[in-house]
């Protein structure tokens, strides 16, 4: 497991120093890998066994194996010249692989047991998104009902319950709207499935079921000042997949289901 997901599974035991330091390991993979307990302990002004703590917290066995994750993370091979077709490719051979062999039991049994499913999406490109989650699920019978807006959670919070369940795509997991939205159905014990990219952000460290995405980015000009283009076909790759998976999940637990009825 990469150390976002680490953050963001353990972030309800962090306390602010606790943040700080990752802050500052986050901000500095590079270095950080090579330094020793004692010096990230000086750069982060607290004491060798905070550190220490801190990389417990986070269910990892101490200091040594928190920096050869650091290590595995941050060892890769630069080429001179990326052919980015082949790139592309090759991350959504590996994508596909990942999600094929990922166990989202937990994230299907939610999605089963619901009454009702809302979907919401934070922006274009997420919205967008939901929209094509919602035209995967009707296939199978699942009808997701498509929030706009605040005002439309507004006026839905009352009538919320935890037999209700909403999916959230963000692409960072910070905006105000978003954050706002997931603390409320926290409060009301509503369960809710976040979907951001795979990095530290409050959206999913609130969830009950989160479920990461790593967009591939490149530059496809040279000139610097332009931003690099971001393939995001990866979101709709991994929703399909699980959408699969669930149809699969679904029949299994019908048949137990009918297995189980007591015979008249």
């Amino acid at each position: 497991m990469k150390l976002e997901e680490l953050i963001n599974e353990h972030r309800h035991l962090l306390n602010q120093t606790d943040l700080q330091i990752w802050q500052f390991i986050y901000n500095n993979k590079e270095k950080c890998k090579k330094m020793s307990i004692y010096e990230i302990a000086d750069q982060c002004c607290v004491s060798r066994t905070t550190i220490l703590r801190f990389a417990k917290k986070i269910s990892l066995g101490g200091y040594s194996e928190l920096k050869a994750i650091l290590k595995m993370e941050t060892n890769t091979h630069k080429e001179e010249k990326v052919d980015e077709v082949k790139a592309l490719l090759s991350l959504y051979k590996r994508v596909a692989e990942e999600m094929a062999e990922k166990d989202f039991n937990s994230v299907y049994r939610l999605i089963y047991n619901s009454n009702r499913i809302i979907g919401y999406g934070s922006g274009f490109v997420q919205k967008n998104v939901v929209n094509e989650i919602k035209r995967l699920f009707v296939n199978g019978g699942e009808l997701i009902y498509i929030l706009e807006g605040n005002a439309e959670f507004n006026l839905l919070s009352n009538s919320l319950s935890k037999d209700d369940l909403f999916i959230i795509v963000s692409l960072d997991g910070e905006s105000e709207q978003v954050i706002k939205i997931a603390r409320e159905l926290k409060l009301r014990s509503v369960p809710f499935i976040s979907i951001t990219r795979l990095k530290d952000n409050t959206l999913a460290s609130l969830s009950t079921e989160k479920i990461y995405i790593t967009p591939y980015q490149f530059n496809l000009l040279e000139d610097a000042s332009i931003p690099p283009y971001e393939s995001l076909i990866i979101y709709y790759l991994v929703i399909e997949i699980m959408y699969v998976k669930y149809e699969k999940f679904k029949l299994e637990q019908i048949r137990l289901e009918k297995d189980l009825k007591p015979r008249a």
